[in-house]
């Protein structure tokens, strides 16, 4: 070694760091690379391995999206179970528990819809009048039709949707509305959605004769796979909605007209109509428009409400028409008599806080129209001495103190303005002369 040329030693010398190097190869754990990455934390960031991928087919990002972004297979709403025409229900209802239930089995194991309705009327759940079954509205698009049963049992009115899903019969929709068996209204696209939408109304009436309709309009929704109520809101009106495409867009509205005059009962009630209206996700309330009023008493409960409000000047108009208009009709005999003063009274206060110069003429005619006053209606009195307090003090409420003495005297004038049924505003003594 000691006469080794300089050549040979520095071969030596490599050779020997090539062994060592291979040795240390198999020995030492390399560190992986930290990539930073960002946190919740605003400004900050965390420094850490990122952990070997379990994944099918090795670490490739594209190869793991694509194995968790497989497609679900699409359900089959097109296949329904093979009729079976011997089948039969038993010729005992089942109780109300397992109703719906029993009618589902029934469809799914082949049940046709025609022994369904026969079973169903023998059972009490359908009649001539009320109820039905239908298979012939393709109400999700699929190309098979659902199956709609309407029927009444224990109390209770029901519509309930039945449809076809990978062969099987199950229930889509269910809706209770009533103690009666709803009535479809209609079972067109309303809203230009593709699809129908079926509106459908029960009525119900309470212990006392007084009936109302509700209201539901059942719609298939592909993306959250079931039937939605369209209606936003309870849906009630006396009579049953239509619907109607009055404002021209194609886009038909849901209407509740109100048509009826009233009775003993009620009292008179205002015509007229409110409108549901499509805002792109459902049917909201839209509108409520009301005919002119029709009765004398109706244009008083108006314009008193007008009076609570401080709006006076709403208010004088329609005391002048209750007061003057002949063509307004009288719910009762006398009204052409006592709702005159009662207008006539109410005017009086409304321009003697608007400290209104024409205060002068009414409470002239008052005087000149009604010259007993003992005879007369109670507000004709009450007018006067509110009048008179007035005058006396410059003070609205010493006036009020002098008509609630005559109501106190006369406590038919209360008496005579609760008398217009159970839908009618009611009055108390400190009404008639709020100040």
């Amino acid at each position: 070694m000691a006469h080794m040329t300089t050549n040979a030693k520095l071969l030596l010398i490599c050779c020997l760091l090539l062994v060592l190097s291979a040795c240390r190869a198999d020995s030492v754990t390399l560190t992986p690379t930290v990539p930073v990455f960002p946190t919740v934390t605003a400004g900050r960031v965390v420094r850490a391995a990122i952990p070997p991928a379990a994944m099918p087919g090795g670490s490739n990002p594209a190869t793991a999206l694509a194995a968790i972004s497989r497609p679900t297979v699409t359900p089959n709403l097109r296949t329904c179970p093979a009729p079976n025409e011997a089948l039969a229900l038993p010729a005992e209802r089942p109780p109300a528990p397992l109703l719906d239930s029993t009618l589902i089995q029934f469809l799914d194991d082949g049940g046709t819809l025609v022994s369904l309705e026969t079973t169903l009327r023998a059972w009490g759940m359908i009649g001539d009048d009320f109820g039905g079954t239908r298979g012939d509205l393709d109400l999700t698009g699929e190309g098979t039709p659902e199956i709609l049963l309407r029927f009444a049992a224990d109390g209770e009115g029901v519509l309930l949707i039945a449809g076809c899903l990978e062969g099987r019969i199950i229930d889509r929709y269910r809706a209770a509305l009533t103690e009666r068996a709803p009535e479809i209204i209609s079972a067109v696209d309303a809203n230009v959605s593709g699809l129908p939408d079926l509106l459908f109304a029960a009525q119900t009436c309470d212990d006392e004769g007084v009936c109302a309709f509700r209201a539901q309009m059942a719609t298939w929704q592909p993306e959250r796979g079931r039937f939605v109520n369209l209606i936003s809101d309870v849906w009630q009106n006396d009579a049953p909605p239509t619907l109607e495409d009055i404002e021209g867009d194609r886009v038909g509205e849901v209407i509740a007209r109100f048509s009826s005059p009233g009775d003993a009962t009620t009292g008179p009630l205002r015509t007229g109509f409110t409108v549901w209206d499509w805002d792109g996700q459902s049917y909201v309330r839209s509108i409520t428009q009301l005919d002119p009023p029709r009765f004398r008493i109706q244009v008083i409960h108006e314009a008193d409400a007008a009076f609570a409000a401080e709006a006076y000047d709403q208010a004088i108009p329609l005391y002048q028409l209750a007061a003057d208009d002949a063509a307004l009709e009288n719910w009762l005999p006398d009204d052409n008599v006592i709702l005159k003063a009662y207008a006539l009274y109410r005017l009086l206060l409304a321009y003697s806080y608007q400290d209104d110069p024409r205060r002068v003429a009414v409470q002239g005619r008052l005087l000149s129209e009604y010259p007993d006053t003992a005879a007369a209606p109670p507000y004709v009195q009450m007018g006067l001495e509110f009048w008179n307090g007035l005058q006396v003090t410059n003070n609205l409420r010493a006036g009020c103190g002098e008509a609630f003495e005559v109501v106190n005297a006369r406590l038919e004038a209360v008496g005579l303005l609760n008398r217009y049924g159970d839908r009618a505003p009611v009055y108390d003594a400190l009404t008639l002369c709020p100040f």
